[in-house]
């Protein structure tokens, strides 16, 4: 099993996204503010972090960083994030809103081929 690290203040989302990863085979712990989504992974080595890029707390992209300089390998997956954002053209795989069920079905399947290209 692949360890995730699933970071959203929507619990609806949240709930619908968890489920998906889990049916992937995905071993999923949750966050529901990037700050707490820093510590954890102070904590623990996850193979990929999924982030709502809805703004709450820490910023997303200030999170982002500091996770990517602790660890640099970890895949990250932006959820809800417009195109246009800078965080999401560099740094990972992303999907915009409103989040589509079948694209992030498709996009953790990518993630998961990109875990096993690395």
């Amino acid at each position: 099993m692949t360890d995730v690290l699933l970071c959203s203040n929507n619990q609806l989302l949240a709930k619908s996204l968890y489920g998906m990863l889990r049916d992937e085979g995905y071993s999923v712990e949750t966050a529901d503010h990037p700050a707490l989504a820093v510590q954890m992974v102070l904590r623990k080595e996850y193979t990929a972090l999924v982030i709502d890029f809805e703004p709450f707390g820490l910023s997303v992209d200030d999170a982002v960083r500091i996770i990517r300089t602790i660890r640099p390998e970890i895949i990250v997956l932006f959820v809800g994030n417009d195109a246009g954002d800078d965080v999401s053209a560099a740094d990972g795989l992303s999907i915009g809103a409103p989040v589509d069920l079948a694209e992030f079905r498709q996009t953790i399947q990518t993630m998961h081929r990109l875990k096993y290209a690395k």
